[in-house]
């Protein structure tokens, strides 16, 4: 199964790459592959609005392309673009769903999606998790270092010693505090990994087993 997601995750990855085009290069419009251009981009998610923009683009190198190859190829597309498998991948990438998939193909696909995207929240927590116990760090890396830096005993004057210790005071509660929070966000981050662990496993099992994987 593994093998599996991660071969969609790579097709994915790479389909939605040539997603990003604006439309299409004057080399495509020579080669004249309509049928595959249209299969390419449904496969990303492109609607058939996107013939507009292949029109345009190739009529600047004075290329008419033929939209009826486009648009057969653009329906071969689409069954690959609405596959519960892509659907499951799009929603652990939390990614945009395009509106192209057909009411026969829509259903699953949809349902996948929200599989996937119970997983990504779960990664998202410890995400956020581990984010909060770096700022704790550094908030009390800098804590330590001012604390360190406050030299009380340089103070010649009495007024002062005795206002730098009072700062060496509440710097001390800081650091205190501070390590407070990172050992309650330390262990906020282990509850969640697990957690994520927990539900991820469970999400494969159950997609694996409504969509055969």
């Amino acid at each position: 199964m593994w093998k599996t997601l991660l071969g969609s995750g790579l097709l994915a990855a790479g389909l939605f790459a040539l997603g990003g085009c604006a439309a299409v290069t004057k080399e495509q419009c020579v080669a004249g592959d309509w049928a595959d251009l249209g299969k390419a981009h449904a496969s990303v998610g492109k609607p058939t609005s996107h013939l507009d923009e292949v029109v345009k683009s190739c009529g600047k190198h004075g290329i008419t392309p033929d939209t009826n190859a486009y648009l057969s190829g653009w329906h071969r597309g689409v069954q690959n673009y609405c596959t519960p498998l892509n659907g499951f991948t799009l929603g652990k990438q939390y990614k945009t769903k395009s509106p192209i998939c057909p009411p026969a193909l829509a259903s699953r696909f949809e349902h996948a999606y929200q599989l996937g995207f119970v997983i990504w929240t779960a990664e998202n927590r410890v995400d956020d998790a581990r984010s909060e116990v770096r700022s704790l760090e550094d908030r009390l890396d800098r804590l330590e270092d001012d604390l360190t830096d406050l030299d009380c005993k340089s103070k010649t004057k009495k007024d002062d010693r005795k206002e730098c210790r009072k700062k060496r005071k509440r710097l001390r509660g800081k650091v205190r505090d501070t390590e407070y929070d990172l050992r309650a966000a330390r262990d906020e981050l282990e509850d969640t990994r697990i957690e994520a662990e927990i539900v991820t496993a469970r999400i494969n099992a159950e997609a694996g087993r409504q969509f055969g994987w």
